[in-house]
Parts: structure tokens; C-alpha cells; sequence
């Protein structure tokens, strides 16, 4: 039996709504953290039963040596697709991360709702493009019309003489940039708000991309140092004003880093060990 659930959209400026989710059909409201409480209608989830799926499994990407001699290289796309939360649900449709296949150029590696699992070796660099082929119409677009309107629910208002900046511009509803969670990276590869890039190529301010002669205006490169200790990181939307819609379409996916020495199993360029 499924209960009252809830997301959270967060706004340009910290601040959020959350939305509740209850039965089927029935109209929902908005408890935010702004002024004001106006009506939203949300889809409701029906009562659903519990392990009748498998539990999906990630892919894990398969690294290209090749491109960088001495670094993993990976080229991941964004782009959108669907996926069935449930047998008893309709494909819905999603966002996700795909990773090339650099033995097979016909085959991508992916489950169109999140991202493949990128797994590698403690200090072994990794080299990721990241390309951009997303709508230009947001998902939840209408949680991006709402910051653009200045809905408070959705854009905190600053106390005077301060004045509300829209986070993205006038002619963007979709852009992105990724962000390894919890690595020692780099600024320049360290997928910052201000270093979103759009669909149709349009740039953030502070936009920057390693070895920009490989890339098109929707794509940038990251360098990972993977200096960790073994764990498990993840990777994730940091979009400028729309990070939290951006992870709520799909787009986040698991960061292993593995240490040899610790007995958890290793990775070569096309497969990973167990122990």
C-alpha cells in the first residue's frame, strides 16, 4: 500500500515547494517555503503491489584506453527516453545518462532512466565527454515557467534593495553539466552551476570544457583524478537554476572507485572483477 509521498522541486535560489502525492486523480497543493499557497494539480500515484519487479541493475560503461594514453576515457550522452517505474504503471518519460561502446560503435550502454555505472582503479585517471541531446523543452517545464514568473513558491524574493536574479537566461529551458559527488576534482572539471551548457549549445557564464578542440558548442570534457579511498561515489545534474528537476528527470548514476588492495575487485578497460 502506497502512502502520502512527496517530492521536492527546488527553486533558482534555494528555495522549494514540496508537492504531496496521494491517490490517483485527486488534486494536490503546494506546501512551500514562499508566500502564498496556490492550488497544483500533481499526478497521483495508485495503490500499487510491493516486489513484482527485478530490481534493475545499472550497466556498468566500458572505459576507451585509446583516446588518452595512461587515462580511462568515456563518452556519455544525455538524452531522453522512458521507463516503467512498475508492471502495473505506463512508460513514463525519463531523462538518463548513455555511454558509448568503444568495441561496439552500434551499441550504447544504458537503461534510459538514470546512468550506467562508471566503475575504475584508485589514481587511475579518468576522461569523460559529456554531450547534451536533451529537448529544449523541459520535462517539467512548468516548474521552469514557474522561477522565469517568479513564482515565490518557486524563487525566493530578497529583501530590499536586493532584487531576484533568474538563474538561467530568457531563451534557455534546458541545459546541464555534470557533477562527480565527492571527488578530488579539479574546478575546471568539477561540473559547477556556471559551467551548464544547453542542447542547442548555449553556454553558462563561467562554461569551460579540457581540450576544447574535441568538442561541439552541447559537449564539454571532465578529468577525474580518482585520488579517493575506495567508495562509492555518484555522479549527478548540476544545471544552473534546475539542478533538482534535472536529477528528478533521471540524470544521476553510480561513481565506484576501487582499490585493488583492499580486496574489492579491479577494472581494465572492458570489464571490472569481483573478489
Amino acid at each position: 500500500m502506497v502512502g502520502r509521498r512527496e517530492f521536492l522541486l527546488a527553486g533558482a535560489m534555494g528555495g522549494a515547494v514540496t508537492l504531496s502525492r496521494g491517490v490517483l486523480g485527486t488534486p494536490a497543493h503546494a506546501d512551500g517555503h514562499g508566500h502564498g499557497a496556490p492550488a497544483t494539480a500533481v499526478p497521483k500515484t495508485p495503490p500499487l503491489t510491493k516486489f513484482v519487479d527485478p530490481l534493475p541493475t545499472p550497466p556498468t560503461a566500458v572505459a576507451d584506453p585509446s583516446v588518452y594514453p595512461g587515462a580511462d576515457h568515456y563518452e556519455i550522452t544525455m538524452r531522453q527516453g522512458s521507463w516503467r517505474f512498475h508492471r502495473d504503471l505506463a512508460p513514463a518519460t525519463v531523462w538518463g545518462y548513455w555511454a558509448a561502446h568503444p568495441h561496439d560503435p552500434g551499441k550504447v550502454i544504458g537503461m534510459g532512466y538514470l546512468g550506467p555505472t562508471i566503475s575504475v582503479n584508485k589514481d587511475h585517471p579518468t576522461v569523460v565527454k559529456y554531450r547534451n541531446k536533451l529537448p529544449t523543452t523541459h520535462l517539467f517545464q512548468f516548474v521552469i515557467d514557474g522561477i522565469r514568473n517568479g513564482d515565490p513558491q518557486l524563487t525566493p524574493i530578497p529583501p530590499p534593495p536586493y532584487k531576484p536574479h533568474l538563474p538561467f537566461p530568457s531563451n534557455v529551458n534546458v541545459w546541464n553539466v555534470v557533477h562527480q559527488h565527492g571527488g578530488f576534482t579539479a574546478p575546471q572539471s568539477d561540473g559547477m552551476p556556471l559551467h551548464s551548457f544547453s542542447p542547442d549549445g548555449i553556454h553558462a557564464e563561467a562554461y569551460t570544457t579540457l581540450d576544447p578542440k574535441r568538442v561541439k558548442p552541447n559537449e564539454a570534457i571532465c578529468a577525474y583524478t580518482n585520488h579517493e579511498n575506495s567508495a562509492m561515489l555518484w555522479y549527478h545534474d548540476h544545471g544552473m537554476g534546475m539542478t533538482s528537476v534535472n536529477v528528478y528527470a533521471g540524470l544521476a548514476g553510480l561513481y565506484l572507485v576501487r582499490d585493488p588492495a583492499d580486496g574489492n575487485g579491479s577494472c581494465t578497460s572492458t570489464s571490472c572483477s569481483a573478489p
